[in-house]
């Protein structure tokens, strides 16, 4: 019998833990398990791993570079002296390069222990050991890349390096054998900075973890109609929209409450809107919770909404939309990016122009006065999500992938 596929899944972003309750916690969780459940062996090298979860409950055996004595004391030196907010930026982005040799190392003492088949590495800013240990030795090499760090980091957190940066990024991009994307968005600029080969591979659910709706009774004239939003509160996430809206259907009927599942910046403005509105009876913010908690905070829900304002270059693959259609849930999201190639107008979801709050209001509005068209979207997002969208489905793209590269490598030699 031939020996499992030996997987090192490489992740140096501190900003995103393993086994953590953001977005991208779930993306290597969720990949990682469906990947063990297809046959693979899995190794995690992480950053950082989430210092209350039990190892039992971790994806994979993970190492967390963040428990090492010598990379605790790295990070209290470069970080002493740091003073105001440029100080502090260019501190991080010295962490993240001086990580780069314990990766290595770590790769090298996994590569003598249980001989490593394949390295996957989620894109982080500042990291090349993964290119680098792939390269030398001569192993397949997949980078996931989930957004365009280097000008993310500097509109949102300030880039110090940025010349350094966009070397590694150039590097990584070139040395990968197969460069991974969410969205058809970012396929273009992966292929900008020199990605031989690039597969779009969109976000997933796993449906088995979300309890289906299945009948129209649950909406009855008179019972509270709960809207749902999963995800971080974040500008770019139309959270201000959402309160917009919400204000709108409350002069509509008394019925709506609005439950906002995440944690992010603007919930310091929703919890003063709440204040301002006296909605705290009507309103929950529950705060960062685990995937096991959305699962079951959406059945709570009778819509979930994706109210992405007016972006220029969409280039997400927004996880909520995955998890409300594995779900079952009926939609009400921004036409915009991927979730206009994803879902289609009154036969997956109801869809209206980002940052339009009268559309946003009127298709939300409905759904709860049309219970029939709900249950009947809900349905059919959830049979798209079965056949097109599931975690084990993007494991087999990983894994065939990894099959590919290993064949044309076994061919030049």
């Amino acid at each position: 019998m031939s020996r499992k596929l030996h997987i090192a899944y490489v992740t140096a972003d501190r900003g995103i833990p393993v086994g953590g309750q953001r977005g991208g916690s779930a993306h290597i969780g969720e990949l990682t398990r469906a990947l063990r459940a297809r046959g693979a062996e899995v190794r995690i090298i992480a950053a950082r791993v989430n210092e209350d979860i039990d190892d039992a409950e971790l994806p994979a055996p993970t190492q967390s570079l963040a428990a090492m004595r010598n990379v605790r004391h790295m990070r209290q030196v470069l970080f002493a002296d740091a003073k105001g907010a440029k100080a502090e930026v260019a501190a991080g982005e010295a962490f993240g390069l001086l990580l780069n040799p314990t990766i290595v190392k770590a790769l090298e003492r996994l590569q003598k222990e249980w001989r490593v088949d394949a390295v996957y590495e989620r894109y982080s800013l500042w990291s090349h050991a993964a290119a680098d240990f792939a390269r030398t030795n001569e192993l397949p090499y997949l980078l996931e890349v989930n957004s365009p760090l280097p000008e993310e980091q500097r509109e949102y957190r300030g880039l110090v390096n940025a010349a350094a940066a966009e070397s590694i990024e150039r590097y990584v991009f070139r040395a990968a054998d197969r460069v991974l994307v969410p969205s058809n968005a970012l396929k273009p600029y992966a292929v900008s900075k020199g990605a031989r080969s690039v597969s779009v591979v969109p976000n997933a659910a796993d449906p088995e973890r979300f309890e289906p709706r299945s009948s129209a009774t649950r909406y009855r004239k008179g019972d509270p109609f709960t809207i749902g939003f999963v995800g971080s509160l974040k500008p770019w996430h139309g959270v201000e929209y959402l309160i917009g809206a919400f204000k709108g259907l409350r002069r509509l009927s008394r019925d709506y409450r609005l439950l906002v599942v995440g944690d992010g910046p603007l919930k310091s403005e929703l919890e003063r809107q709440i204040r301002a509105n006296r909605w705290h009876e009507v309103v929950t913010l529950t705060g960062a919770v685990d995937i096991a908690e959305v699962a079951r905070l959406v059945t709570r829900m009778d819509v979930g909404v994706a109210p992405y304002p007016p972006l220029d270059g969409f280039y997400f693959s927004p996880l909520k939309l995955f998890e409300y259609m594995a779900a079952g849930l009926p939609i009400v999201a921004s036409d915009i990016g991927q979730i206009s190639e994803v879902l289609e107008h009154r036969r997956t979801a109801l869809l209206h122009e980002p940052g339009e709050v009268r559309e946003m209001i009127a298709c939300i509005d409905e759904l709860r006065r049309k219970p029939v068209l709900a249950t009947r979207l809900g349905r059919q997002a959830r049979a798209l999500s079965r056949r097109r969208y599931t975690w084990s489905r993007n494991a087999d793209r990983v894994l065939s992938a990894i099959g590919a590269v290993r064949r044309r490598t076994r061919a030049r030699r």
